[in-house]
């Protein structure tokens, strides 16, 4: 799927088909030793393994650009990351 930019998608755990070159899926979502909530997600090829995203930090799906804007309960089954395309 092509998102336009201002778009946001809901990243849970497990796979997301909703991304245009490739699925995206939470793999894992904690609190890091700073306090800071963590995502790590896995997605398309291209990305070589697991990508690890905090609030603010911003990753690409295809010539998708997108920022991590929360990711909320982390260390819980019900996790999930809101993420909006910005490029």
């Amino acid at each position: 799927m092509t998102h336009e930019v201002g778009t946001q998608e809901k990243i849970t755990y497990g796979r997301n088909d909703r991304f245009a070159n490739g699925p995206v899926g939470g793999g894992r979502f904690w609190i890091d030793e700073e306090g800071r909530p963590v995502a790590r997600l896995g997605g398309p090829a291209e990305w070589q393994g697991l990508l690890e995203v905090r609030i603010g930090e911003t990753f690409m799906v295809g010539d998708q650009v997108w920022r991590v804007d929360d990711i909320v309960t982390p260390e819980t089954p019900d996790a999930y990351l809101l993420a909006t395309r910005i490029g």
